[in-house]
């Protein structure tokens, strides 16, 4: 009887696992559209930290519900304060600002590099993962990949290369992020750890922009509200609670190939929704990128769900 619960229950966490990988590959690809929508309809700052807020007072209401408790020591919130900081704050931010001037698909395309930064940071800490030479062949690549789309449209004053290298560092700063949640000794649920996460990076994100002065620009639109409200509770409600939970019981690489699927995803929505389109340059890179994943994992739609054992002090 044991033997069997303990199968059912691995059965259970694989089930869980695709349908996170699934959340995450679907919602965060369409994400990038629909920030955009919002970034041009309403203040990027303020709208983007108001979504943030919503979606992690739902989930702490939730977690409260569930009696689920918070973080419980000063070095759990320190970790948890500056993944928030990096992960939301600085990255989210730096990514709707740039949204205001690159198409969503661009940026989509670019941010994949966050699959490399994860899986190059991956190697290091208390839960490393080791990176081989196919891995590092692949890293390689994908940054070549990257180089590509950045020189797409040359490097004269219409090129936006500013604010192209602003969504490279957003993607930095997102896999820091990662990698602190992932290393950290936390042993809340990630239902309430990701509430906090939110509430934390989104108190400071609202801030910041009331500083900017986005409360005086805000006008109500419906565009604009119709993509926070979207963005708070697909993207940061079910996606945020996916990722953490992932980050918990997957390998860095193979969390990463997230970021070669939301692109194809992003360029699918942004026709749809926005009328971009890609010229020869970026199809280029994007087939470069495309080709760096099958280096350093094979790429699967729904990953296998063999989880990986959580390996924190008891």
């Amino acid at each position: 009887m044991p033997a069997r619960r303990a199968g059912l229950l691995q059965t259970s966490l694989r089930s869980r696992i695709r349908l996170a990988f699934a959340v995450i590959y679907l919602v965060w690809g369409v994400t990038y559209a629909v920030n955009r929508i919002m970034a041009l309809n309403l203040p990027p700052l303020l709208a983007a930290g108001s979504r943030f807020l919503f979606a992690g007072g739902v989930l702490l209401l939730v977690a409260r519900a569930r009696g689920l408790a918070l973080p419980s020591t000063g070095r759990d919130w320190a970790l948890l304060t500056l993944a928030a900081l990096l992960g939301i704050t600085v990255s989210n931010g730096l990514a709707v600002l740039s949204l205001q001037h690159l198409a969503s698909n661009q940026a989509a395309l670019i941010g994949s590099s966050s699959a490399f930064w994860i899986a190059w940071l991956g190697m290091y800490g208390r839960r490393g993962t080791a990176v081989n030479v196919r891995t590092w062949s692949g890293l390689a690549l994908g940054f070549l990949g990257v180089a590509v789309l950045l020189s797409a449209h040359g490097f004269g004053s219409q090129a936006q290369l500013g604010w192209q290298a602003t969504v490279l560092g957003s993607a930095l700063c997102w896999a820091l992020a990662s990698m602190l949640i992932r290393a950290s000794h936390s042993h809340t649920d990630p239902l309430a750890l990701t509430a906090c996460y939110l509430l934390i990076g989104g108190a400071v994100l609202s801030g910041l922009g009331l500083l900017h002065g986005d409360a005086a620009r805000w006008t109500w639109s419906v565009p604009g509200v119709g993509a926070v409200l979207f963005l708070a509770v697909f993207s940061s409600t079910f996606g945020f609670v996916s990722y953490t939970f992932l980050l918990r019981h997957e390998t860095p690489s193979r969390i990463g190939t997230y970021a070669y699927v939301n692109p194809m995803v992003a360029v699918f929505t942004g026709w749809v929704l926005l009328g971009e389109r890609l010229d020869r340059w970026q199809v280029l890179g994007s087939l470069i990128i495309f080709a760096a994943v099958f280096l350093v994992r094979s790429l699967r739609l729904l990953p296998r769900g063999s989880a990986v054992p959580d390996r924190r002090d008891s």
